[in-house]
């Protein structure tokens, strides 16, 4: 056995200061640069920036850790994790795990302080890379870094029953807790715009509907308690709710999200919808209660396996939720896609026409394409960009999509069957690049290769492309079974009921929020899977046995799996048809019209209710440019029409959302936007000019607008359409920011409450305290600890005394009440509410974080019956003087998160918060 290599105090030393060199100059590299936050002179074209540490794009994926051992890994397939090598921690001898194929990285030396390796493909292939040993801190070794929270055994005996000397369990615990602070986030922000579609004439209601709706009564008791088993208490609240929700129906709001009552006289149809709905939204609200309040030990309240628990006709409705979409996908397939698999046909002369049928189906409907772990539409691009100018031409404008379409299907079984290992070794460069510009250098060198393959192909393609041809083959039959799919096609029996259950929240998603969550979802069960199979392995076999909660995360792989399905099928759904007057009010309303308008006027102006050619240009100019967009919906399920109008008014609001969009952006805003534009003014004139024509937009602008226009008169409403989208875009871009802004508070409301559970199994102080009486008593209870008896388990806390002092001078700047308001102001996304009411009083406005902050202060600080805290009154007197927010009273009203002193500054201080850029125009 080789001799343990100790080092001598000074070499020591100065090991660990070059390990601190090494981590500050990656942490350097990885930050997002402030440029929004420079003056404008200052603001240069950023040389490319690296986005990935080099040990990454090395190929390590991680280095865990367990008793005597270390276990090093590498990039697999995909996400897949390579055990590479076996280190003893006792005289740091190396045994390699890794087969000679399959191996990525080769190890050079282990030390007290450093990890020495090279990447054995692509990325400075063979040059020694520097990492830290995760068994070191501060001078001390141990098996395991410091657990800073002191809630490592505790998190372990939750999720496994008992604890570990290793950091294997708690990393693969701290991916399940990231999936409950994403469905936090998401749930918070559904519940909030459902609960904002009850608002009425301008006003949105104040109740938290559907955040006490639970899955504990079937459908006949919420709609009839009286007749019930329920105490008179819980009576009068189900009657409550089921008040709200038939006010909910009538709104005809939920048509944004597109459920759509049917129109049929039979009441059977018209009552199995209600129920439906009724499930939907009592489904949102038990997920609300399980990932917002910590309620371990109560069954109910198991985020993974609530749903296989409660009554079956809950479950029968998320079957009915997928079967009806995977129904709408499957049928007619073969006869709906028939043109494309026509020509596909004809041109794949290497493949079975089942075959073709089959791949096409896994193209279209699962979308294969999308896991191969690169872009396929970015090597089409690049191919055409270089060599395919003829496919550019606009005798292709009206068939583009579907030539595309075919280009990219080619493209899709060329590394789905043909080529695999090709797909590989592209995912392989991709993963080793460090830049955006390097991956944009790899698309372009496998575009070059992909032309002189399929350049006859396209060109096939295109030459099909004419109507004549399309025609034809859409009018001839096909021969062709839509059995031979049976194989192919899914339906509601192949998924769990817990992706069944996250199919449904994306009912309340739009397209963005779908595709974010879903990403981060597959990204966190495919962590997940890959530690399980770690830990099941011969070479670190350590035991893995989940408790009860959680033992859905057994079943990683398949739900991995069933998620990228439902990422696939799921999509932001067309508004209902029956809500089109309401949205039609909400539309004229946006665009400046009084609120009180009549249903009968706004028909009368839209010509709703007339038939007759040529006569529908405005009601058509309305659906296509505002009902029909995406961030107008947005507005609606967040805002409130009118108050959006209200706030656009406020220039220095529009100016400054204006400042965060692309000057090349705002360039082809100005000239589409105004009628005479001067090109060669300044960028700030024309951001001037933009905001002051948000500022003046009125219905008025439109109504003359005609649909169906030819030459100036197409020009004008060209402009209008371009003013539209300019304006929906930049109250867009501020609600969402704002959102955003909210989303991290959000967060950190979650892990309080989930902490604070934790805490009470090992602080005996906290055992009979309740978090609802005062949000302040967990930071409080750790910082007494460590003044009292300097026996606080949080070591954020016991080793930084100043901090501490800090914290509890902030804790003793609030109060119970102040803080309980700005938790529930959070949960209830109030700032976003109350936008309209504060905003205007702001003196300068730069920067979300400000935004976020002035309006909270002022909702915390607003007058009201209760008796007021004389440091609370003087929080308000300095608002009103400063007309800006308070930074200590941010920090007074985030005491509850100083127990995590790094969370606790980042949501504190501005210039810590705005490290990464915010939302902006694409």
């Amino acid at each position: 056995m080789a001799k343990k290599n100790k080092m001598k105090p000074r070499e020591l030393r100065e090991a660990q200061k070059k390990a601190r060199q090494l981590k500050a100059a990656e942490i350097n590299n990885n930050a997002a640069p402030a440029i929004a936050a420079m003056p404008a002179a200052e603001v240069i074209a950023p040389v490319a920036e690296k986005k990935k540490s080099s040990v990454k794009a090395a190929g390590m994926k991680s280095i865990l850790v367990s008793e005597n051992k270390m276990y090093i890994t590498s990039f697999g397939k995909g996400n897949s994790a390579v055990l590479e090598y076996e280190v003893d921690n006792n005289d740091y001898n190396q045994t390699q795990l890794s087969f000679k194929g399959s191996s990525n990285i080769e190890l050079r030396g282990v030390n007290e302080v450093n990890i020495t390796f090279s990447s054995k493909h692509g990325f400075e292939s063979g040059v020694e890379i520097n990492t830290s040993n995760p068994t070191h801190r501060s001078g001390e070794s141990s098996p395991v870094r410091w657990d800073m929270l002191g809630l490592k055994s505790e998190l372990e005996k939750r999720f496994f029953g008992k604890t570990f000397d290793d950091n294997i369990h708690i990393q693969l615990i701290y991916n399940i807790l990231d999936i409950e602070k994403i469905l936090a986030v998401y749930v918070t922000n559904i519940v909030y715009a459902l609960n904002n579609m009850l608002g009425v004439k301008g006003s949105e209601s104040h109740d938290d509907f559907i955040g006490y709706l639970s899955t504990n009564n079937i459908y006949d008791v919420f709609i009839d308690p009286d007749n019930s088993s329920l105490s008179d208490d819980k009576k009068a609240n189900v009657r409550k709710s089921l008040s709200k929700f038939n006010v909910l129906l009538k709104t005809k709001r939920l048509g944004y999200f597109g459920l759509e009552e049917p129109k049929t006289k039979d009441t059977r149809v018209s009552q199995a919808y209600k129920k439906r709905v009724y499930h939907m939204l009592a489904i949102v609200g038990q997920i609300r209660q399980c990932v917002f309040h910590d309620k371990s030990g109560a069954k109910r309240f198991d985020l993974y396996s609530f749903i296989n628990n409660i009554y079956p006709e809950y479950r029968d409705t998320l079957d009915y939720l997928v079967d009806e979409r995977f129904d709408s996908i499957n049928k007619g397939f073969i006869q709906g896609n028939k043109v494309n698999i026509s020509l596909l046909i004809n041109m794949m002369k290497g493949f079975e026409a089942d075959d073709i049928i089959r791949l096409y189906y896994d193209f279209i409907v699962l979308k294969s394409q999308k896991n191969l772990g690169f872009s396929i539409k970015k090597l089409r691009e690049k191919m055409l960009e270089e060599y395919g100018f003829r496919f550019k031409d606009k005798q292709y404008d009206s068939v583009r999509s579907k030539m595309y379409k075919l280009m990219d299907f080619l493209l899709f079984c060329n590394y789905y069957r043909n080529d695999v290992v090709a797909g590989e070794a592209l995912v392989r460069k991709l993963r080793f690049s460090m830049t955006d510009d390097e991956k944009e250098g790899i698309y372009a060198d496998e575009a070059e290769k992909l032309w002189g393959k399929f350049r006859n192909d396209f060109e096939n393609i295109a030459d099909h492309m004419n109507g004549d041809v399309i025609k034809e083959l859409g009018k001839a039959d096909m021969d062709f079974d839509e059995k031979i799919l049976d194989s192919e096609k899914k339906n509601a029996s192949d998924l769990l009921y817990f992706s069944k259950m996250i199919y449904m929240l994306t009912y309340f998603l739009d397209g963005k929020e779908i595709n974010d969550l879903l990403t981060t979802l597959i990204s966190k069960f495919d962590n997940i899977k890959e530690f399980l199979k770690i830990m099941k392995s011969s070479a670190v076999d350590v035991e893995c046995e989940l408790t009860a909660g959680y033992k859905l995360f057994n079943d990683s792989q398949r739900i991995t799996n069933e998620l990228f399905i439902v990422k696939n099928i799921a999509s932001m759904r067309k508004p209902a048809a029956s809500a089109k007057l309401t949205m039609f009010r909400d539309a004229l309303t946006i665009l400046g019209i009084d609120d009180n308008i009549t249903d009968d006027r706004i028909s009368e102006i839209l010509k709703l209710k007339e038939k007759g050619k040529g006569i529908h240009g405005l009601r058509n100019f309305i659906t296509n440019n505002v009902i029909e967009s995406s961030r107008f919906v947005y507005l609606i399920k967040y805002a409130n029409a009118q108050k959006i109008r209200e706030v656009a008014k406020n220039e220095k609001v529009v100016m400054f959302v204006l400042g965060g969009i692309p000057d090349t952006q705002i360039e082809r805003y100005y000239k589409s936007c105004v009628e005479f534009p001067d090109m060669n003014s300044s960028l700030e004139a024309k951001r001037s000019e933009l905001a002051r024509m948000i500022k003046n937009i009125r219905f008025d602008d439109f109504k003359n607008v005609k649909q169906q226009a030819k030459g100036r008169e197409n020009v004008a409403k060209e402009r209008a359409k371009a003013v539209i989208g300019l304006y929906l875009t930049v109250m867009y871009l501020l609600v969402k920011n704002l959102v955003n802004v909210n989303a991290r508070y959000v967060i950190a409301i979650h892990c309080l409450e989930r902490d604070f559970g934790l805490y009470k199994e090992i602080i005996p102080e906290l055992a009979s305290k309740n978090l609802k009486n005062d949000y302040r008593i967990l930071s409080q209870t750790l910082c007494e600890l460590c003044d009292d008896r300097d026996e606080s388990p949080n070591l954020f806390l016991k080793k930084n005394k100043r901090l501490r002092k800090c914290v509890e001078v902030d804790i003793n700047n609030a109060d119970s009440n102040m803080t309980r308001k700005y938790r529930n102001c959070i949960a209830h996304l109030t700032v976003v509410r109350e936008l309209k009411e504060y905003i205007g009083d702001i003196r300068t406005v730069d920067s979300y974080f400000s935004i976020y902050h002035y309006v909270m202060q002022r909702c915390i600080t607003k007058r009201e019956d209760d008796t007021k805290q004389e440091e609370k009154i003087k929080y308000e007197d300095d608002l009103l003087k400063n007309h800006g927010y308070t930074k200590d009273f941010v920090k007074a009203l985030n005491s509850p998160f100083g127990y995590n002193i790094p969370r606790f500054k980042n949501l504190s201080i501005e210039q810590l918060f705005d490290r990464n850029e915010y939302l902006t125009e694409k």
